[in-house]
């Protein structure tokens, strides 16, 4: 029951040239656009703008693994995905958006998000808990190949020494695992004991706590 999702459709963002640099991005802020950055790929670096409410809407849809058009007022399209986010302290709303330009026909290697759902049986017994290891592993694609999610189903570990690896995960066609097959997803851990310090029953596997950096 290991489930992967894909992202297939096209995003398309509107910017305009930005002229406010610095510190008048405040008032651009407050104007209801956010300033935004294309570059890479050989060609000139871009300080754009975009309506606050679509970056966003944009932002949250492809995350850091699908790909987006930025489509630029009076100028060119360009084929980009999110490369660094700055969002605000407090209410987390974004501030500024860093995009690099990447080939549809080029693959790349992005790091996708490990989901965990469900719940293990063997965490019914007393003194046994789920460790959630390893939270992204790296794969190899062309971008609209990408998975945007890996999710983990755990309501088939029912024994104590239950563990999922990458090696477990079910990888799209077109779609090359780089992380190492035997890291450790997820494992049924023994809980310490508070008053003895000793493990309440099987140890984790030695490996659990590997991950890709």
């Amino acid at each position: 029951n290991r489930e992967v999702m894909t992202t297939q459709t096209q995003v398309t963002l509107d910017a305009q040239p930005r002229e406010a640099l610095g510190s008048k991005n405040k008032a651009l802020r407050r104007a209801g656009f956010t300033p935004i950055h294309v570059y890479g790929h050989g060609e000139d670096s871009l300080a754009l703008q975009s309506a606050a409410h679509d970056l966003a809407v944009a932002v949250r849809h492809v995350g850091r693994t699908a790909p987006v058009i930025v489509r630029v007022e009076g100028g060119a399209e360009h084929f980009v995905m999110v490369r660094e986010i700055q969002r605000h302290p407090v209410d987390e709303h974004l501030l500024h958006v860093d995009f690099i330009r990447i080939s549809r026909t080029e693959r790349l290697r992005v790091r996708v998000p490990v989901h965990v759902e469900g719940e293990a049986p063997a965490t019914r017994a007393e003194g046994l808990s789920l460790s959630h290891d390893l939270h992204e592993v790296e794969v190899a694609a062309l971008p609209f190949s990408i998975p945007n999610i890996f999710i983990v189903n755990v309501s088939t570990m029912e024994e104590p020494d239950s563990v999922i690896s990458v090696s477990d995960l079910e990888i799209p066609a077109g779609v090359e695992m780089v992380s190492d097959p035997a890291l450790v997803i997820v494992h049924i851990s023994a809980q310490r004991s508070g008053s003895a310090g000793t493990l309440a029953g099987a140890a984790a596997p030695a490996d659990a706590n590997s991950a890709t950096k």
